[in-house]
C-alpha cells in the first residue's frame, strides 16, 4: 500500500515537471514574441500541433528518442532537462520545508529563475516582468508572519541589489566604455534581495562572482590563446598569480612582517593594475566586432541564488572560510 506521503511526493514531482513543460513555453515565445496560449503547442521545425500523448513532460520526449512524430527531426535537450530541473527543485523543496508558507514562495520563485536562465543564456534578455514579480513575492513574503525575512529587510535588500549592481554597471563606462552589467542583472539582484535581505544578497553576489570568473577565465584564456594574442593570456595568468600569492602570505601567516605585508600589497596592486588595464584594453578593442566573448552574468546569480534557497548557512560559512584562508 502507497502512503500518502509518498502520493504527494509523486503528485509534486509530476507537477513541477508540467509546469517545468510550461516553462520552456513563456521562456521561447516571450523571446519569440509569440503568445504564451495560442497557438497550441507544436514542433519548432515543422509547425505541426503536437497531441497530448507526444507532449507529456519527459516521458514522450524519451518514447520518441528525441525525434519529432512528424518530421523525425531532434528535439532540443532543453525541453526535457527543464522539466526535470524544475520537478526535482519542487521536491527538493518540498523535502526541505515541508507543508510552510515558505513552500508555497519558492516555488514560483523557483520556476521564475530558470525561467531567467533560459531567456538570459539563449539570448541574453531578462524580462523585466519576470524580476518585477519576484520583487513582488519577496516583499509579500516579508509580510507573513513568522517567516525568516521582515519588511525592512526585504526593501533593503532590493535597495542593495540596486546600488551595488548600478554602481558596478557605470564603473563599467570608466574602465571599457560600456555597462559592466546589463540592467537585467540589476533586477534580478533587487529581486533576490527582496526574498533574501541584504547580508544574503552579498553572498549570492560573491558566490555568483566566484562561477562566473571560474567560467568565464579559462574561456577567456583559451580563446586568447587561439587567436595568439599573448599579451592578453599573460594578464589571465598574472591575476591567478596574485590570486596565489595572496593565498600564500594568508596560508603561512606573514602578517607580523610589515616589509613582507608592504611588499605584497604594492606587488599584487601593481600585478591587479597591470592586469586589469591589458584586458579593459583588449575589452574596448573587441566589443564591437564578433571576436567579442561575452558571457550573462543572470545564469551564475541565478544559480547562486538557488544554493542559498537550500544552503544559506552553509554558504555563509563558506565565505566566511574563503576570506580566512
Amino acid at each position: 500500500m502507497i502512503s500518502l506521503e509518498t502520493l504527494i511526493t509523486i503528485f509534486i514531482f509530476i507537477t513541477g515537471a508540467c509546469i517545468g513543460s510550461f516553462l520552456n513555453v513563456v521562456a521561447l515565445r516571450g523571446l519569440s514574441g509569440e503568445s504564451i496560449v495560442f497557438p497550441p503547442s507544436k514542433c519548432p521545425k515543422c509547425g505541426n500541433k503536437l497531441n497530448w500523448y507526444t507532449n507529456i513532460p519527459i516521458i514522450s520526449y524519451c518514447f520518441l528518442r528525441g525525434k519529432c512524430r512528424f518530421c523525425k527531426k531532434p528535439i532540443s535537450i532543453q525541453y526535457p532537462v527543464v522539466e526535470f530541473l524544475n520537478a526535482a527543485l519542487y521536491l527538493i523543496c518540498f523535502l526541505t520545508f515541508g507543508y510552510t508558507v515558505k513552500t508555497l514562495f519558492l516555488l514560483p520563485l523557483v520556476s521564475l529563475f530558470i525561467v531567467i536562465a533560459i531567456t538570459d543564456l539563449k539570448e541574453t534578455v531578462v524580462f523585466d516582468m519576470h524580476t518585477y514579480i519576484i520583487m513582488a513575492l519577496g516583499v509579500i513574503y516579508s509580510l507573513v508572519p513568522e517567516t525568516d525575512i521582515s519588511i525592512l529587510q526585504s526593501i533593503l535588500g532590493i535597495a542593495a541589489g540596486f546600488l551595488i549592481f548600478e554602481g558596478l554597471a557605470r564603473l563599467g563606462y570608466i574602465f571599457a566604455g560600456t555597462r559592466a552589467f546589463g540592467e537585467g542583472d540589476t533586477l534580478i539582484a533587487m529581486g533576490a534581495g527582496a526574498f533574501f535581505g541584504w547580508k544574503t544578497l552579498i553572498l549570492i553576489i560573491f558566490l555568483s562572482v566566484l562561477l562566473q570568473a571560474f567560467l568565464t577565465l579559462p574561456l577567456l584564456f583559451n580563446k586568447s590563446l587561439k587567436n595568439k594574442d599573448y599579451k592578453t593570456t599573460s594578464a589571465y595568468l598574472i591575476l591567478v598569480l596574485a590570486v596565489i600569492a595572496v593565498y600564500l602570505f594568508k596560508k603561512f601567516n606573514l602578517y607580523d612582517n610589515f616589509p613582507l605585508i608592504l611588499g605584497l600589497l604594492i606587488t599584487v596592486s601593481i600585478m591587479l593594475l597591470l592586469a586589469l588595464c591589458i584586458i579593459l584594453k583588449d575589452i574596448r578593442q573587441k566589443r564591437s566586432s564578433d571576436d567579442f566573448l561575452y558571457l550573462p552574468f543572470g545564469p551564475a546569480l541565478v544559480f547562486a541564488g538557488l544554493i542559498a534557497i537550500f544552503y544559506q548557512t552553509q554558504l555563509t560559512e563558506f565565505a566566511k572560510t574563503l576570506l580566512n584562508l
